[in-house]
C-alpha cells in the first residue's frame, strides 16, 4: 500500500472516531423528561398530602388497627412493618391474622402471641 492511502485511511478512520465522539458527548434533549425542579415540587408536594391525610399516618403507628384488615391493607402493614416482630407490633400481627385467615400465609410455626 502506497503511503498517500495509508494516510488517507488513516485521516478517514480518525474522521469517523471524532464523528462518533462527538455524537455521543451532545446531550439529547427529551420533551418528555422531567427536570429536577417539576421533580422536586411533586416530591414536596407528596410530602405535604401525606402529612394531610390521617390514614397514612396511622398506617405507620404499631398499635392494633381499628378496623379488620383487608388482604391489600395486610399486604401493605407487613411490608411498612417488616422489621418490627410480630410478637411486639400489634398492626403487624393483626395483618399477619389477616394474611393467615385469608390463606395467603401458612407459617410453618404459629407465633406464640398469634395463637
Amino acid at each position: 500500500m502506497a503511503g498517500w492511502q495509508v494516510f488517507t485511511a488513516t485521516l478517514a478512520m480518525l474522521t469517523i472516531m471524532a464523528v462518533t465522539v462527538a455524537s455521543l458527548h451532545q446531550p439529547h434533549r427529551d420533551p418528555d423528561r422531567l427536570s429536577v425542579e417539576r421533580i422536586r415540587e411533586r416530591i414536596s408536594n407528596e410530602h405535604i398530602a401525606s402529612a394531610d391525610s390521617p390514614l397514612l399516618t396511622s398506617a405507620w403507628s404499631h398499635g392494633a388497627p381499628d378496623h379488620q384488615l383487608d388482604v391489600q391493607e395486610a399486604h401493605r402493614a407487613m411490608q411498612q412493618h417488616r422489621r418490627c416482630p410480630v410478637t411486639e407490633c400489634a398492626r403487624k400481627a393483626a395483618a399477619f391474622r389477616a394474611l393467615i385467615d385469608a390463606g395467603r400465609i401458612k407459617p410453618t410455626r404459629m407465633p406464640p402471641a398469634l395463637q
